[in-house]
């Protein structure tokens, strides 16, 4: 029958081998678990908790004005910059360091205050027990670490390092001091927490920071987050993520509230330049109209007249009414002339087109503003998803220059044609000032004087009508921003989670326990039961010895000590086996080896042969092992002389056999080690003394060296009626098996049988003998529960956890 092929490593999965190494390493296991735990206390006791605060808010704006000033083209307001808000644009402007700045300005931050804890120091923000009023005086004075001991309630000393110089001094509090890198005064706001810090901590309780902005800025940049949460909806969350709690709520409400004044003021930008320009041209008409109407006056006095001719009137009339048409063209003009400058200047254009309400009448003008606003917010969403390397943005950096010019090209000839439009209407007007020459020359001069009054009246009231409008659009500015959570200050941080932490290191001893035992597993080579020997040998399986319950220090006979144990009972069982191997009736010679030392060899054969001896048989051990001899110490008597001097001829047998307390039971000691024990042992000499001694006793039973090591022992083995080879649980490797099968297959030795000792029977629950022995009979039969051994019934009651082991590992 072909055996399996021994392997380095488990190939297949046995449960119970599983269970066995879970059981050989469970205390290493539940000591890797406590280091895990142990080391993730000791993680979250010396890290920081960032907490982290949230606010969402709905992006929107709106212009109440449309309403009252009855707006016509609500669109074209939109691209002003008085409608609603572009949603990518707000979500940059939220996320950009300008918001952070002006929050940043808005929190008590240009100085932080700290308390040292014995393990961490925590910020006092807003808590602080003692306020620092300060001028720099250096400005790399930032960042500088200054302690303060606080002696009385009104005198405290601080110290300082600053430019690798240590800088003290004791100082009254509410009075300004000068010291290197640093003005500052020093005011006590709570004096019982500055008493209870300081007996907490004797030496340096309390110290500060005075804050570069620059530095803070990108500090807390990093520490914010913005998302978009709902598109449609428009709603987005701002948080922020900080080491006090309450900072972080005052952050993110602070930005809340930052972005909705930012918008208002922004939105209001628009409606400030046009009212900006408008008062500047107001300055101006305001002096022609005032100088214009003097003059009217003063003639009206000199001349005593009070109304012109009814022919003066009509004349007039016509005058009046081109003069309202070029009054509207100059208001034109100067719009347009303000247009280019600015748009020259590449001014956005949402800052431009405030200027084109209700003065431009020009529509292609007003459409090509429209279109670049709209092309302008597409590129700021498109940098949401693309760089400025982006092809489309390329693309579409250059359709928005050249739209630019296009409409500056389109303002040069609004403005020519605006222009050839001033001069046919003064064509006209000169025309109708001729008529004049017919008319009394007071009644013409008066008329004149009254034209001119009226072009700068006209002017100047159309003027106070475009700044009123533009009032009202800027007063009627409210934004349609609505915070639907306010951030609050967190009672848990989000770092470091403590149940994912403890949770986390449990997890990840138990998978590092798993994978130490799985590889363990993978690699483990002990053999561990006659099963798994029977599936790479074709050897005869003679018994098991069942594991000793304390520790042997040295191989000795315990089979007459206790008959009715287990070990003396497994002895019996392999004695009654041996009878299977052969069973002719004359002396035998039972060879006892293993692979290696360690294997309990010696252990069999000196209770092999008390068990045989038991049975009035004549029996004498020979310890043949002698490059490390163990028969002497089992027995506890001298080595002094033994096999190696009967070998070499200095004695005789009968001077070496030593006889010990057990009736039947002999034995020669292997004597002072030989410079060459393998002659000895392999010479005419020693088959000569086997035959001298088997014809003195019944059984003689040779404790050859381990074939492992050396093959001194294998003729030995050859000529022995019982060979038997020993293999020790959890101890010998799988691949020791490979040294069974050469000695069975290349020497020919078909008897060799093997005997598995130091069997955990509590967990395998072996019978004595069944199935051995070529196949024939089953020995004795019995089991280890059936209360046939004293040391059973002297064992006392077994705890749950004992009986919990045992039912586990034995199932297993």
């Amino acid at each position: 029958m072909a055996k399996k092929k021994i392997s380095h490593i488990n190939e297949e999965f046995d449960l119970k081998l599983f269970a066995i190494i879970v059981k050989k390493y469970f205390y290493l296991l539940l000591a890797i678990l406590f280091l895990a735990l142990v080391g993730s206390l000791l993680y979250l006791r010396y890290t920081h908790p960032v907490y982290q605060s949230e606010s969402v808010i709905k992006i929107g704006t709106v212009n109440n004005a449309n309403a009252v000033l009855n707006i016509q083209n609500p669109q074209f307001y939109d691209a002003m910059g008085m409608g609603s808000n572009n949603l990518a644009g707000s979500i940059e402007l939220l996320r950009s360091k300008l918001m952070v700045s002006r929050v940043l300005n808005q929190m008590p931050l240009d100085i932080s205050y700290f308390a040292q804890g014995n393990v961490l120091d925590y910020e006092m923000y807003r808590q602080t027990p003692f306020e620092i009023s300060f001028l720099l005086t250096d400005s790399t004075f930032y960042g500088v670490q200054v302690f303060v001991n606080f002696l009385s309630e009104t005198r405290f000393q601080m110290h300082y390092k600053f430019n690798n110089t240590v800088s003290t001094g004791i100082y009254n509090v509410e009075q300004w001091y000068n010291s290197p890198g640093l003005k500052f005064k020093l005011r006590i706001i709570e004096y019982n927490f500055i008493l209870e810090q300081q007996k907490k901590i004797k030496q340096d309780p309390f110290y500060f920071l005075i804050n570069n902005p620059e530095s803070l800025i990108d500090k807390y940049y990093k520490n914010m987050s913005i998302i978009l949460t709902n598109q449609f909806a428009q709603t987005v969350k701002i948080s922020f993520k900080d080491r006090n709690p309450q900072k972080a709520a005052d952050f993110v409400n602070t930005m809340a509230s930052e972005y909705d004044l930012y918008v208002k003021e922004n939105k209001s930008a628009g409606a400030n330049k046009s009212i900006e320009f408008i008062n500047e041209t107001l300055s101006s008409i305001e002096t022609e109209l005032k100088d214009s109407e003097k003059k009217l006056e003063l003639f009206k006095r000199a001349n005593k007249i009070t109304q012109p001719t009814q022919n003066a009137e009509d004349v007039l009339d016509h005058i009046n009414g081109l003069i309202d048409q070029r009054t509207e063209f100059l208001l034109n003009t100067a719009v347009l002339n303000r247009l280019e400058k600015e748009l020259k200047g590449n001014k956005a254009v949402d800052q431009l087109v405030p200027l084109l309400a209700g003065t431009v009448t020009d529509d292609l003008i007003k459409e090509m503003v429209i279109r670049i606003q709209t092309m302008e917010d597409r590129k700021a969403n498109m940098q949401f998803q693309a760089t400025e390397a982006n092809a489309a943005m390329i693309a579409l950096e250059k359709d928005i220059v050249r739209q630019r010019e296009m409409l500056i090209n389109s303002i040069i000839n609004s403005r020519k044609s605006i222009s050839e439009k001033i001069k046919s209407i003064d064509d006209r007007i000169m025309e109708f000032e001729g008529d004049f020459a017919s008319l009394p020359s007071k009644e013409a001069e008066m008329a004149r004087l009254d034209r001119l009054y009226q072009v700068n009246q006209k002017f100047y009231q159309l003027l106070l009508e475009k700044k009123i409008e533009f009032s009202i659009s800027r007063a009627g500015i409210v934004t349609d921003n609505i915070i639907l959570q306010q951030g609050t200050a967190p009672f848990s941080p989000i770092t470091p989670n403590r149940k994912l932490i403890l949770a986390g290191s449990l997890l990840a001893g138990f998978v590092f326990s798993f994978l130490l035992i799985f590889i363990r597993y993978l690699f483990y080579n002990e053999i561990t039961s006659l099963e798994e020997i029977n599936q790479y040998t074709d050897a005869a399986m003679l018994g098991i010895i069942p594991k000793y319950k304390s520790q042997i220090p040295v191989s000795q006979l315990l089979v007459d000590k206790n008959p009715k144990s287990a070990i003396s009972e497994s002895f019996r069982s392999v004695r009654t086996n041996l009878q299977f191997i052969n069973s002719e009736p004359g002396p035998k010679v039972i060879a006892i080896t293993s692979t290696i030392s360690g294997e309990g060899k010696t252990f069999v054969a000196i209770n092999l042969a008390g068990v045989i001896a038991f049975s009035e048989k004549k029996v004498l051990i020979i310890d043949l092992d002698m490059r490390k001899p163990k028969i002497h110490l089992g027995f506890n008597v001298e080595n002094v002389r033994g096999m190696s001097t009967i070998l070499i001829g200095k004695d005789t047998p009968e001077n070496c056999i030593n006889h010990s307390n057990l009736k039947n039971l002999d034995f020669i000691t292997a004597g002072p080690i030989p410079p060459n024990p393998s002659e000895l042992i392999l010479s005419k000499r020693m088959s000569e003394l086997i035959d001298q001694l088997k014809s003195q006793y019944d059984i003689v039973i040779i404790d050859t060296p381990p074939v492992g090591i050396v093959t001194d022992g294998v003729e030995v083995i050859k000529k022995a009626d019982y060979p038997l080879y020993i293999v020790r649980t959890l101890y010998s490797k799988r691949v020791f098996l490979q040294n069974l099968n050469k000695m069975i297959e290349e020497n020919k030795i078909s008897k060799l049988s093997v005997i598995l000792n130091g069997v955990d029977t509590a967990r395998f629950k072996y019978g004595y003998g069944y199935g051995y022995g070529y196949g024939y009979g089953y020995g004795y039969g019995y089991g280890y529960g059936y209360g046939y051994y004293d040391e059973d019934s002297k064992k006392p009651p077994q705890t749950r956890w004992q009986k919990f082991k045992q039912i586990f590992f034995a199932k297993n």
